[in-house]
């Protein structure tokens, strides 16, 4: 039997994380092409001024989208419609100043910033990553409004237009920078590296352009009807409601500038440590692209589908709170921790086992396996510290998981210096992070069963998801060295590349098919929560009911509501 609540947060995660996969995929489309014309050199500036640009779009958002979403979610709980209206006006105003400072501060401070990824090479540094982080700036102008307007939609649990942007925006956002690349490096015949992911970075404005015309649309059909409440009749003045929000605002942004420093720790380490244990400038960079552009952007698919889950939980659960709901709390906790655990363990055993055929058939190349296979791990841990974040702050809990993520930063950093130092090289890095997340989440998780007094056993959550990773993972290893064998005898000198596609379609799609075999059979998803996926839900929900053993009891137990 489904609780009350779940439901509801079901449809909308899943309606969610459809869309974020599909975005996902079309974010994993243009790496292919864009890093066949910039180069490994290329996707480290990329980086870099992706990691700079992150830190300015959550000071420009400083966590008000968020704050949003679970103050309206609490206010029309309580039936208090004018002031939620004076609480979107007030947050959508503040917004607009906000990026527009960060806009100005990360154009005119390139040049600072770009020196810094650097010491020892500025003035190389400086040429090579000024364009780049000048062309990303401009979507401060843009996303910090597509963010309050996501919030505002969130704070109704109307996640439709949130979803359908992640879409749109990424699909926009791939078109730009692939034909912006090609046009610039192979039609024009500028600079590969430079001028290259400038114009790679420059898409990322006009994907922000689209996903915020979409999302207008959505929110005016809203608007319509909301804006008769007005907010006159608000007890509150704009001083009191801007207080109201910047309480929730500061941890909330707090927390979500810890991956930005942590990735900014990277930008401005890794590139130093390696060039000090002997590396050049353009090795450095290079194998920097490496650990952030393959590596990582891989590894943070599942952190996508836990923050499409996350952003349904926080208003679920803060609704649930208000309404001194214990029994939707406790639904609306275990089923993120569940959902969570579906889309963590699988993907990372497919990172861990077909590494070389997914670095192959995507990059082209063999390097940085080595660093996707060490990184696998990392993605369970950084959904299990997103989610858990989420949960925290939907219980009013701000500032826990803020303090939490710094201590796992702080181990991150220290290490970083050990390890990247020790091993001569970044695989050094990419342990450090994992080790990092680790930290935090176990943390998170020990708050939560505090805090929301909901006693769950992490180990009966994932359980049923970690033995049939562990069974796909064998088998997966198995097909895929049953196809090169079968390949490299049958068809010695065919493409490698080609053979790598058919080593992941084959034993990716095998992988995935076993795998929702076996979570069926185990009984670990029920009939609603199949039933919530779009298009397909009733026919899963046929299909598990058949299939199926009896689900087990007892992995929650509770106490008395506070």
């Amino acid at each position: 039997m489904s609780r009350p609540g779940t439901s509801s947060l079901a449809r909308g995660a899943s309606l969610y994380v459809i869309c974020v996969a599909l975005a996902k995929v079309l974010g994993l489309v243009w790496i292919i092409p864009v890093t066949a014309i910039i180069g490994q050199t290329g996707n480290g500036i990329y980086g870099n001024a992706y990691a700079i640009y992150n830190i300015l779009q959550q000071l420009a958002t400083a966590g008000f989208p968020l704050a949003m979403g679970k103050l309206i979610s609490e206010r029309r709980a309580n039936g208090e419609r004018p002031v939620v209206e004076h609480i979107y006006r007030v947050t959508m105003r503040s917004l607009l100043v906000f990026s527009i400072c960060a806009f100005l501060i990360m154009w005119f401070g390139a040049p600072m910033f770009a020196h810094v990824i650097s010491l020892k090479s500025g003035q190389a540094s400086m040429a090579q990553n000024v364009p780049s982080i000048r062309a990303v700036s401009l979507m401060l102008l843009v996303v910090p409004a597509m963010s309050g307007l996501r919030g505002y939609l969130q704070g109704f649990q109307k996640l439709e237009g949130p979803a359908y942007s992640q879409t749109f925006e990424q699909l926009f956002r791939v078109i730009a920078m692939v034909v912006g690349a090609y046009l610039v490096v192979d039609v024009w015949h500028r600079d590969r590296a430079v001028d290259g992911a400038a114009a790679a970075t420059f898409g990322g404005f006009v994907g922000g352009v689209a996903g915020l015309l979409l999302l207008i649309g959505f929110a005016w059909k809203l608007r319509r009807k909301e804006r008769a409440y007005g907010y006159e009749d608000s007890p509150f003045r704009d001083g009191q409601i801007l207080r109201m929000v910047y309480r929730l605002a500061l941890p909330v942004s707090l927390g979500g500038l810890v991956v930005p420093i942590a990735n900014l720790v990277d930008s401005w380490t890794v590139t130093n440590l390696l060039q000090a244990t002997g590396q050049s400038y353009l090795q450095a960079v290079a194998n920097y692209g490496i650990l952030t552009r393959q590596a990582m952007y891989l590894v943070m698919l599942p952190m996508a589908f836990a923050y499409a889950i996350g952003v349904s939980v926080l208003p679920a659960v803060s609704a649930a709170r208000a309404k001194r709901s214990h029994q939707e709390l406790q639904g609306s906790i275990v089923f993120t921790l569940r959902s969570m655990f579906l889309m963590s363990f699988p993907t990372s055993a497919a990172l861990l086992v077909l590494s070389r055929p997914i670095n192959e058939a995507l990059f082209g190349t063999t390097a940085g396996s080595a660093i996707i296979s060490t990184v696998s791990f990392m993605s369970i841990f950084a959904s299990m510290e997103l989610i858990s974040t989420y949960i925290l702050q939907g219980l009013g809990k701000m500032y826990r998981p803020v303090r939490n993520m710094f201590i796992g930063v702080a181990i991150k950093t220290a290490l970083n210096f050990i390890l990247i130092l020790g091993t001569h090289s970044v695989i050094g890095a990419a342990l450090a992070t994992t080790i990092g997340y680790l930290f935090s989440s176990l943390l998170n998780i020990a708050a939560v069963r505090k805090y929301s007094q909901v006693y769950f056993s992490v180990r009966r959550l994932m359980s049923p998801f970690f033995r049939a990773s562990l069974v796909v993972a064998a088998i997966m290893f198995g097909v895929n060295r049953f196809i090169h064998w079968a390949y490299t005898t049958v068809l010695p000198t065919a493409p490698w590349r080609l053979c790598a596609i058919v080593q992941l379609l084959v034993a990716g799609g095998v992988g995935a098919l076993l795998y929702l075999l076996l979570i069926v059979r185990s009984g670990a998803l029920g009939d609603d929560e199949l039933r919530s996926v779009p298009g397909v839900g009733r026919y899963l929900a046929r299909f598990g009911r058949r299939f199926r053993k009896p689900r087990r009891s007892g992995t929650i137990r509770s106490r008395k509501y506070p």
